[in-house]
């Protein structure tokens, strides 16, 4: 599995702990059985979308959230 993670405030060895720990996770539910290779390049091959900015969904909670009083 190639380096697929890549925190910057974080250090070089910090990044790499995090990476074994994941593997190390990984391999003890593929052992378990409960994922498969199959499922493993399912997640690999996921492309992962950004998260919305709070100024895109805003307006979601304005009428909400700010209501004025009658």
């Amino acid at each position: 599995m190639s380096d697929f993670l890549e925190i910057k405030s974080l250090s070089k060895p910090a990044q790499k702990k995090i990476l074994e720990e994941i593997e190390k996770r990984i391999a003890e539910k593929k052992k378990a059985g409960l994922l498969t290779e199959r499922d493993i390049r399912e997640i690999e091959e996921m492309r992962l979308r950004p998260l919305p900015d709070i100024q895109d969904v805003q307006h979601v909670y304005e009428s909400h959230l700010y209501k004025k009083e009658k």
